[in-house]
């Protein structure tokens, strides 16, 4: 039960937290003309691309999101990582079925919805509208992957400048390919890229709950 209301209090705070300009930036300038859900991308997803189009995005996608980049990570890295209390993950570790709430709670919604909030219902939108769609989603990419690297520095996690560019390299491709499924193969809308980076969020949490048994 604490390890639920912990992930309650922490979902909470992120939407709150990820919400907070967004809603700013809506209310003072566009709540006139739409509601913020609808603003931000919370519209039904319609594929606006072939069929192929969508087949290539889900291959790419997969091997980013299967490759292993810790493998070139050094042993004593990793171990340091496993063992730290700040990388929220570790939480679930070994727990098994007790962290499917949880980790649905903190990792899908406190994680994969508030983040998408943000950077692809309004980073990446607001700079597609002022620079075009393509340099739009590259520069909500980079955003995305500098906030990894300044919150592992601000948790004060030792990892050294190889792990910090390695971390950039694949969120910020990570963000990259969930911007254009939003905003090239689909039509604006900002579900497709909640569902994959909270499932993937969740899945990687129900890795560590059943691996460490």
């Amino acid at each position: 039960m604490e390890l639920i209301l912990s992930s309650i209090t922490t979902a909470c705070v992120n939407l709150l937290v990820f919400s907070f300009i967004p809603f700013l930036w809506w209310f003072f300038r566009h709540r006139k003309e739409t509601s913020f859900f609808k603003w931000l991308g919370f519209i039904q997803p319609q594929l606006k691309s072939k069929w192929w189009t969508l087949l290539l995005f889900a291959v790419v996608y997969y091997f980013f999101y299967t490759f292993d980049f810790t493998q070139w990570i050094s042993p004593e890295t990793m171990e340091y990582l496993e063992n730290s209390g700040s990388v929220s993950v570790n939480a679930f570790a070994g727990i098994g079925a007790a962290a499917i709430l949880p980790a649905f709670i903190e990792n899908f919604i406190g994680n994969g919805v508030a983040e998408e909030i943000l950077y692809r219902g309004f980073f990446c939108k607001r700079f597609c509208n002022k620079l075009g769609r393509v340099k739009g989603i590259l520069l909500q990419a980079v955003l995305f992957g500098l906030m990894h690297n300044a919150l592992y520095l601000l948790a004060g996690l030792q990892v050294g400048l190889w792990y910090h560019m390695l971390m950039f390299l694949f969120t910020g491709m990570a963000a990259l390919l969930l911007g254009w499924l939003n905003e090239k193969i689909f039509n604006g809308s900002i579900l497709p890229g909640i569902l994959l980076h909270g499932a993937g969020n969740f899945i990687n949490s129900m890795l560590m709950a059943f691996s460490f048994m």
